[in-house]
């Protein structure tokens, strides 16, 4: 059975480039941003609808649905519904119903949920939505993980420093899993 790794963060936290890390190292699949390359594609004046922002969170399930039946040991997923859900409260204010569900339904798809810190430099690309989102984004996800109390570890430092911590992660993962395999009922 894999396990599935879902990473957040604000926008230019190294989500991306840490999930692909570890897919590579592990022989394994990252499922990228589905919402990335939809909202350079579909954008206008640098927004979504509700609708579209629901689009986005369906299709990232599928994805990571799908590439879970090609996975080995772990599947390594680059944002989730919540991230979605976050871009349409700040954009919106109010986001679909369907989405906020999709949001609250995600965390029982992860074995484990990363928070990537906002410690490395921010890269300043034309379809991000600035550095001072990213720290009030950062604090309000740290803030919803620790309000809806959603066990998470957060990773920081160099891409290195951060497979370290990741090794140490995935390898308390499958201790805790076999210690579950082997407790009586």
């Amino acid at each position: 059975m894999i396990k599935k790794i879902v990473f957040l963060g604000a926008p230019s936290t190294g989500k991306s480039t840490l999930s692909e890390a570890l897919a590579e190292r592990f022989d394994s699949i990252s499922v990228p941003e589905y919402g990335r390359d939809y909202w350079i594609e579909h954008q206008v004046d640098r927004r979504l609808s509700p609708e579209q922002l629901l689009h986005i969170a369906q299709v990232q399930n599928q994805w990571e649905d799908q590439a879970s039946i090609a996975a080995k040991d772990y599947l390594f997923c680059d944002t989730n519904a919540f991230t979605t859900w976050h871009f349409a409260c700040h954009y919106h204010t109010t986001p679909l119903a369907e989405l906020t569900r999709l949001a609250e339904d995600s965390w029982q798809r992860y074995d484990l949920v990363v928070l990537c810190d906002n410690d490395i430099p921010y890269d300043d690309t034309w379809e991000r939505s600035g550095d001072a989102n990213r720290s009030e984004f950062q604090q309000f996800i740290q803030q919803y993980l620790i309000a809806h109390g959603i066990h998470f570890i957060k990773v920081s430092g160099s891409l290195a420093s951060r497979i370290a911590q990741m090794d140490v992660a995935l390898n308390a993962l499958e201790s805790e899993q076999r210690n579950d395999l082997l407790s009586p009922c």
